[in-house]
């Protein structure tokens, strides 16, 4: 059984050096850097490959480290975090006695900047428990996503030959890769696998975009549009997907289809773009009672645009401090 380590970077090369080291101390048979930008990694030379993909969508970087690689499964790894070094034994022990698995999933261990462990007061991951995953009912998308599944990018691992059906949607999703992958694994109704394990390292740093640490308020909002737009434009094509072999009423067609209007209504109040007629449309449309969070933000930004970016970025200040 052997295991590629896909590693992807977008213009940032502080960590990088980092993170193909300990895919190389993990074991990976081999290392594919999907990169935009060329430069030797120092004392790696000769140890892993580069593909070069301009495109800034993580999913099409993803998609082309998944065409390129030999192994037959692939580990993904974001240029910001590392792994611990059983994580490549254990895959490779996991996916070699269950040939039917497709898709595993594990949790992670926040650090700070420099690499070191810090306690990150996260709601999110306080109240996720992958062990619950034996007992989901198969139609609460809310439940497993929310308090389930620990998805990231750097914990994500899935079986090539059944990877490589699945890269043309994903260039077409773009981005929210990680969550696509469990996806499309349950739409298969293939068999998948999540841990409470914490096999990766989570850096936590002003550099991410899903983090607020050290953003202005303008910074955030930018931010916040950005990635909103970008995880709308993913949850669009899984909700398009899902429809298509299951209904626009089907638990995951309906769940993205959600979704999707949910963050594209935080796109356009960050934006400005007609935020109380965005707004109006995801409470008539959007996530209902079942995500308070947006419909508390939809119904201020109804009478304060303003004053609803104002609470959204300190709820996000909230919610990725450090202790």
């Amino acid at each position: 059984m052997t295991v590629s380590a896909v590693v992807t970077a977008q213009d940032r090369r502080e960590f990088l050096r980092e993170a193909v080291a300990s895919a190389l101390a993990s074991g990976a048979d081999e290392v594919l850097v999907v990169r935009n930008f060329s430069g030797g990694l120092e004392g790696l030379e000769g140890r892993y490959v580069d593909v070069e993909c301009r495109a800034e969508e993580t999913g099409v970087k993803e998609a082309a480290g998944v065409e390129s690689a030999h192994g037959d499964v692939v580990a993904f790894l974001d240029d910001d975090d590392t792994w611990e070094p059983t994580k490549v034994p254990h895959v490779r022990e996991l996916f070699g006695n269950d040939p039917a698995l497709v898709y595993y999933c594990h949790d992670q261990a926040p650090v700070d900047r420099g690499g070191r462990p810090v306690e990150a007061r996260h709601p999110e991951w306080a109240r996720k428990d992958p062990r619950r995953f034996a007992t989901w009912d198969g139609r609460d998308l809310w439940v497993l996503f929310d308090e389930i599944w620990p998805g990231n990018n750097s914990s994500t691992v899935v079986r090539r030959d059944w990877a490589l059906g699945w890269t043309a949607a994903l260039r077409e999703a773009g981005w929210a890769a990680d969550r696509f992958w469990f996806t499309a694994a349950l739409l298969d109704r293939r068999s998948t696998r999540l841990e409470d394990a914490p096999l990766t390292h989570l850096r936590l740093h002003d550099l991410n975009m899903s983090q607020t640490r050290g953003a202005s308020p303008e910074d955030f909002r930018v931010r916040h549009a950005t990635s909103s737009a970008r995880f709308a434009r993913s949850s669009r094509t899984l909700a398009r997907i899902a429809s298509e072999r299951g209904g626009p009423d089907s638990p995951i067609a309906s769940h993205f289809s959600r979704t999707a209007a949910a963050l594209g209504f935080f796109a356009d109040l960050e934006n400005g773009h007609h935020p109380r007629s965005s707004a109006l449309a995801v409470l008539r449309h959007g996530p209902g009672g079942r995500d308070r969070a947006v419909t508390a933000s939809a119904l201020t930004a109804v009478v304060s645009p303003s004053l609803a970016r104002r609470l959204l970025y300190l709820s996000s200040l909230r919610r990725w401090r450090l202790g």
